[in-house]
């Protein structure tokens, strides 16, 4: 699956959208590898309706904004499961191993 976009806004969108999905997940304040990253944008790009629910939550964010205000969670519908079981599934294991012995 190849996907591709002229849609700029829509490609920063993504990438914020997966930035903040994958903090949520590892709790760390960074975000993943670039291969991780690609897919998991590329699997937005991919289908309609997650990108209408990205494009959607972007609308709805200053995503280019620097704020000391918390982070706003991302909304828990049925684009936000999908792409959270799919980005799940590109981090390797051996890093959840490790993240988990980091919180004990």
């Amino acid at each position: 699956m190849h996907a591709t976009t002229e849609d700029t806004l829509l490609l920063r969108t993504a990438l914020a959208y997966v930035g903040e999905l994958y903090r949520e997940l590892t709790q760390e304040n960074g975000t993943p590898i670039l291969g991780i990253q690609n897919q998991a944008v590329e699997f937005i790009l991919a289908d309609p309706g997650l990108r209408e629910a990205v494009k959607e939550w972007g609308r709805q964010t200053e995503i280019a904004e620097a704020s000391t205000e918390p982070p706003h969670r991302l909304p828990i519908d049925d684009a936000y499961r999908r792409i959270r079981q799919y980005l799940e599934d590109l981090i390797p294991q051996s890093d959840w191993t490790r993240w988990a012995q980091a919180r004990e």
